[in-house]
């Protein structure tokens, strides 16, 4: 499915993707601190196709297949923890896992997000291992060791931790501060080594990126329209005039000095556009939370547009002009529109008929109203609900559909 993709969308690493494959060649070379390629961060991605690239191919094709390799096992892990959990067959689930296309199509891309689901996956595998288990320093070591990584991968994994003590809370009660001193150890040390990464490239020591401001600004600007652009690319749209000469004497300082400053300016920026019009940014944050779940996490139409138009522009998605005029764009986008808002509904209906005593789906939950808060002050993408996607549907999907799932395979297996 990840190679049909991959042919489906004529597949090549563009935009970021080539940002993250460069930085993962100035690691095999050792080089760890140059300041142009470091500032967004995501260091670990980059040393995950270090890894991949040095000892295979950095071909897109064949990263595609070792992310989907990575999130087959990954799923079946968490799905095997949670049939012990719940003490029935949950096999079928993975077969539906596996035939939801934005899955399938991140883990052909050369993004942060692929990864970063997957180990959201172990992540939570790990703790419903606990859970099923005992809480032993091994157990949590990996935990640990998963979160930390999701942390440094993609920021907004952060917000794991807390669901994930929710969740295995009643294993760890007894030894509260060791259990705890061991999950946060590493997210804490891997924290720390990106923030003395960060002190020698610009001498300034941050635990996170110096990107943080441009996506600050994204979604709290006088434009109103919550969306991620290339500012910078046309400065007379989207930069306010007054401050368009300070933008150009930051970018002309030696990248050392850039990006820390450059952080700075448009995080000031956000916060002018807030006191200049409160009431109009609120009215911006449902926008950017439709912007973000509404839409499969392929659908980022709105980075080149300079239209200022507001609202999910399905006209422009649903449109052969946008799309080099090929006549199955509209067609094929509202299959993916269709197939993603039926997914939503799904996971929609498990909320509302989740077991209330179910910690696995309260956890989950709790997540999601983390990623909705994320949200908030940040800019809304669709490629930002993908990290949890895949858990969400793991843990909303009815068992009642996963075990019909489960008859159906069982008769074929049967037959054949």
């Amino acid at each position: 499915m990840t190679l049909i993709n991959q042919i489906i969308f004529h597949y090549v690493a563009t935009s970021d993707s080539i940002r993250f494959l460069e930085l993962a060649r100035q690691y095999t070379e050792f080089r760890f601190f140059d300041p142009s390629i470091n500032a967004a961060g995501h260091r670990f991605y980059s040393l995950f196709l270090a890894i991949i690239g040095s000892l295979v191919s950095y071909h897109p094709y064949f990263i595609g297949f070792v992310q989907t390799i990575i999130f087959c096992l990954s799923a079946i892990f968490l799905i095997r923890e949670l049939e012990l959990h719940y003490k029935r067959n949950l096999y079928g689930l993975a077969v539906l896992l596996f035939l939801v296309p934005e899955i399938h199509i991140f883990n052909g891309m050369v993004f942060t997000e692929s990864l970063s689901f997957s180990i959201m996956l172990l992540a939570f595998g790990m703790a419903v291992r606990i859970n099923n288990q005992k809480a032993s320093l091994f157990n949590l070591f990996m935990v640990s060791l998963f979160v930390g990584i999701s942390v440094i991968n993609r920021i907004e994994c952060a917000f794991c931790v807390f669901p994930i003590f929710y969740f295995i809370y009643p294993k760890i009660k007894d030894q509260l501060l060791l259990s705890a001193g061991t999950i946060m150890s590493l997210p804490i040390i891997i924290l720390l080594i990106n923030g003395e990464m960060n002190y020698k490239t610009f001498n300034i020591f941050k635990l996170t990126s110096f990107h943080g401001g441009v996506v600050l600004f994204s979604g709290n600007n006088d434009n109103l329209d919550g969306s991620h652009h290339s500012f910078e690319k046309y400065m007379d749209v989207y930069i306010p005039k007054q401050k368009i000469a300070d933008l150009n004497t930051i970018l002309a300082l030696p990248p050392s000095q850039l990006y820390p400053k450059r952080d700075s300016f448009y995080s000031s920026m956000a916060f002018d556009a807030w006191k200049k019009s409160p009431i109009n940014q609120l009215g911006v944050i449902p926008q950017k939370l439709a912007k973000n779940w509404l839409l499969p996490g392929f659908f980022d139409i709105y980075t080149a547009d300079t239209t200022l138009t507001r609202g999910l522009q399905l006209n422009k998605i649903l449109s052969p002009t946008y799309f080099k005029n090929a006549w199955y764009a509209p067609y094929k986008h509202f299959l993916y529109l269709l197939i993603h808002w039926t997914l939503l509904l799904i996971i929609l209906l498990g909320i509302f008929r989740m077991n209330r005593k179910d910690r696995f789906q309260i956890a989950v939950l709790s997540l999601l109203a983390f990623y909705f808060m994320f949200t908030i002050p940040f800019c809304g993408l669709p490629r930002w609900h993908v990290t949890i996607f895949p858990l969400l549907l793991i843990a909303f999907i009815p068992h009642v559909w996963v075990e019909k799932v489960n008859v159906f395979i069982s008769k074929f297996a049967i037959k054949n």
